[in-house]
Order: C-alpha cells, then structure tokens, then sequence
C-alpha cells in the first residue's frame, strides 16, 4: 500500500516539487508505520470477509493483494489471506459462505449502499453474520464535492487513512478518538 502511495515522489519530480513531494509521502509513511504498531497492540485478531457477488460469482482481493496487506497490517484475519495472487479471486457464494459466514467483519462489499440494498440483490446475503449483527462497512458513501467516490480518488495515496479506517473499524478501542474517513457502516 505504501508503494502505491510512494507515486507521489514521481510526480513531484514532473512538477519540480521534490521536496515537498517527500515531505508529503515521509508523513504518510510515518502515520502508516504508527497506526501499524497501534494495530499490533490489539488483543484479538477479527475475521474479515471481502467483496461481494457479480453475475453469480463472487470477487475478493487474493491473499497477496495491497487490500489483503492492509487488513493484515489492521492486524485482522483476512479468510482469504492464503489465496496467491495480487489480482481478484472468483468464487461462488457457496464457496464463501462455506468460508466467510461467520466472519466478524465485511468490508468493502462493492458498489451496494444499503442493507436492503444486498438483501434485495440476493437473499444470501443475509446468511452471512457480518450481515445480521450489521457489521459491513462501505466506502462507497463517501463521496466528494462533484459527487465521486473519495475512495477510489484518494485511497491509493492516503493508505494511511485507509489502515485506520480498518483500524477503527476492527479494533476500536485502539483509536478511540479517530473519525474514519473512508470506510463507514453501511446504511
């Protein structure tokens, strides 16, 4: 996730702003390395289930993902941490209720804004406990000024807020006074 975040160096060259292209990506750098050892302090590692259905099959970052780091850097237990590959895997919805049902957390389940919203796209959703005990969180209700999902225009290079954000959201004892800035409950 850091090297996502570490573009920001390329560009400050293009515009002539070197060191304050630095000084920006050092400071990302520095709240990202903090809230990771704030994260190891928890005492307990939640389950955490990834992504949502597609035309009957199901997507979610692979085990070697930036998105998987970031929940094991959340000091979470990603179920799907195990998969290879940086990319998306495929699966069917058997295959991850039979995985992730009992997950404690559902992060980031596509483009859905609501609850009503995945449970009128397919009633298994509602089969999953992150769903029953209203444990999923979205960023796709954070949007910006013009309308656009703050997520997908900031979230590669702040993953320092995007790691406390999982923080907070997992481990909320550890950041009591930290307002996430992506990721909130679903509505």
């Amino acid at each position: 996730a850091l090297a996502k975040a570490e573009w920001i160096k390329f560009f400050g060259v293009l515009f002539n702003k070197e060191k304050e292209a630095d000084s920006i990506f050092n400071t990302i750098e520095s709240e990202y390395l903090e809230a990771k050892k704030i994260a190891a302090n928890a005492k307990k590692q939640p389950t955490v289930l990834s992504g949502a259905l597609h035309k009957d099959v199901w997507y979610l970052p692979k085990g070697d993902s930036w998105a998987a780091q970031l929940v094991a850097d959340a000091n979470a237990n990603y179920l799907y941490k195990n998969t290879s590959g940086t990319g998306s895997a495929a699966l069917s919805i058997e295959s991850v209720l039979n995985t992730a049902q009992k997950a404690d957390f559902w992060i980031a389940p596509n483009a859905f804004e609501s609850y009503d919203a995945l449970a009128n796209t397919n009633d298994a959703y509602t089969r999953f406990d992150a769903f029953k005990n209203k444990s999923i969180y979205t960023f796709v209700n954070t949007t910006g000024a013009t309308g656009g999902v703050l997520y997908y225009e900031l979230g590669t290079t702040r993953p320092d807020l995007v790691l406390k954000d999982l923080i907070k959201i997992c481990h909320p004892e550890l950041l009591k006074d930290y307002e996430p800035y992506f990721f909130k409950p679903l509505e």
